[in-house]
């Protein structure tokens, strides 16, 4: 043992033990370390067990005989990971309650189920490239395939029908300002696939005698990268936040009960109680005040009467920033989920209808409503939809920083948060997360808009229904925040964005790309070698 090393000593026990497995259990072993690598995110950020769980994964994987079972392995480790990873859908049936609550994780269920068909072709992949290879002679190799082809698993969730990019592995920093950092240069996208190779670094070292180049090797690697993102994080964590002198905001979060929020009788009151809060003396000076995603459930831009309520309380010229549903009747009814910017003499200076809507949600994909249909079951998915806004943009209000709007779920898509053309100088992202529960949705939806901020390097001002509204700098800190389910407002002058431009926002996934070609070049060279 002390020639190998005790890495090997227990890398041969391990891989007897999993060759005495059946297959059944192999397929619960993979799924419990998938289960396990979604404990991972936020709001828990265990983020040890991924180097538990994906080093399991890869011996799994070549117990397989075949491409299938190689991919059924991958399959249910990435079902037991998004599973785990996106139970807070199950709230939003809970809070419709025109279904019944085991509904909610049939839904989470079979989301699960399709989008880790990604995860399993990259290890029925990894699997056909590497079956007739020595293993013993190609674990660098195997690791380096293995990084590639996850990530690029994780990039095809995040873009393909739709894409739905929720706790990508570099997520799994969330708990440290200072690891988040260099999504400046390479994206959440690049950010992962530094984390899984992290991750797999144990899978080396079990597997190299102490005293092999490919020991010290990884074991340097995985120091050199870890001190090297510390290193970036505090020198970007060093630049003070600065504030525009001349912007004052005023951010209310009313937690409303999400049933009071559309319940009729009770919508005027919800309206008063938005607009008591939101009063503010004038020595305050404030400039923006900011209501969530559809706090106000009237129809403002066809309501004079009501914008005319929230200019009594407006005052030296400030203006609401709100978001409203809005309804079109002629030549047929639409419905799009709005923003508008309402000044102190009533009058709407400006609207944006969100763009990127959530399927099932907000809109019925075309191809499952007519499937559903044509089986008799449209049924299921009859009913109102929004409309797509026109697409991203930046208001350019006379005299303040310009603004680019996200409401919801248009914050998580790395990439495509801003007019590329025309670059705001803030971001703001009105939400309403009384549907993600109280465990782990809020927090992952609030990490990603933290991680937007810093890709992009502009400061995001977030408004929740209820939880977590708050105001973040152009390095991802939070300077003011209200936590979920409390009711409040936030008063803080807005962050100046970064002056310089972001790597990553200059030439975005081009980066994540360079890095992926890289590490497929290594695998070659290596192989060749």
């Amino acid at each position: 043992m002390d020639s190998k090393g005790v890495g090997t000593f227990y890398s041969d026990r391990i891989s007897d033990w999993l060759h005495r497995r059946s297959g059944g259990q192999l397929i619960l072993l993979v799924f419990l370390g998938g289960v396990l690598s979604g404990l991972s995110f936020a709001p828990l950020y265990l983020i040890p067990l991924l180097a538990v769980a994906y080093p399991l994964l890869l011996m799994v994987v070549f117990q397989s005989k075949s491409p299938l079972e190689a991919m059924a392995f991958g399959w249910w480790f990435g079902f037991g990971q998004l599973f785990m990873g996106t139970t807070w859908i199950a709230s939003a049936f809970e809070v419709d309650g025109r279904y019944p609550g085991w509904t909610g994780y049939l839904a989470v269920a079979c989301l699960a189920m399709v989008l880790a068909l990604y995860y399993g072709l990259a290890t029925g992949l990894l699997w056909r490239f590497f079956r007739r290879l020595d293993l013993t002679k190609n674990r660098l190799s195997l690791v380096l395939a293995f990084v590639v082809l996850w990530s690029g698993a994780e990039w095809l969730r995040g873009h393909f029908f739709t894409g739905f990019p929720w706790n990508l592995t570099g997520y799994a920093w969330g708990f440290s300002d200072t690891m988040l950092q260099t999504t400046a240069l390479w994206g959440i996208y690049g950010l992962g696939v530094l984390t899984i190779f992290l991750a797999l670094v144990p899978y080396l070292l079990i597997h190299a005698p102490l005293k092999s180049k490919l020991f010290s090797g990884s074991l340097g690697a995985a120091v050199v990268l870890i001190l090297g993102m510390i290193v970036y994080g505090v020198l970007q964590l060093s630049i003070p936040t600065s504030f525009h002198e001349n912007v004052k905001l005023k951010i209310v979060q009313a937690n409303i009960n999400q049933n009071d929020k559309w319940d009729p009788a009770k919508k005027a009151d919800n309206f008063i109680t938005y607009l008591n809060m939101s009063k503010a003396r004038p020595e305050e000076g404030i400039t923006h005040v900011i209501w969530p995603e559809t706090a106000v459930v009237y129809f403002l831009d066809t309501e004079p009467s009501r914008r005319y309520l929230i200019a009594e309380f407006l005052k030296n010229n400030a203006v609401l920033m709100t978001g409203f549903p809005r309804v079109k009747r002629v030549p047929e009814l639409q419905a799009w989920n709005s923003f508008a910017v309402i000044d102190q003499e009533a009058q709407v200076q400006y609207i944006y209808d969100k763009n990127h809507l959530v399927p099932f949600g907000e809109y019925t994909p075309d191809f499952l409503h007519n499937s559903l249909s044509f089986l008799g079951l449209g049924m299921m998915v009859d009913g109102f939809s929004y409309s797509r806004g026109e697409g991203l943009e930046t208001y350019h209000p006379a005299g303040m920083p310009s603004v680019g709007v996200l409401i919801c779920y248009e914050i998580i898509f790395p990439g495509s948060v801003v007019d590329r053309d025309d670059r705001p100088d803030w971001l703001l992202n009105i939400t309403n997360d009384a549907w993600y529960g109280r465990f782990n949705g809020p927090y992952q939806h609030f990490l990603q808009t933290r991680v937007r901020a810093i890709e992009e390097g502009r400061p995001v001002v977030r408004s929740a229904g209820t939880g977590i509204s708050a105001v973040i700098d152009s390095q991802g800190r939070v300077i003011k925040a209200l936590d979920l389910n409390q009711r409040g407002t936030i008063t803080s002058e807005l962050p100046v964005k970064r002056a310089d431009r972001t790597l990553y926002s200059s030439i975005y996934d081009w980066t994540y790309l360079a890095i992926m070609l890289l590490l497929s070049g290594l695998v070659i060279l290596f192989l060749r070698q």
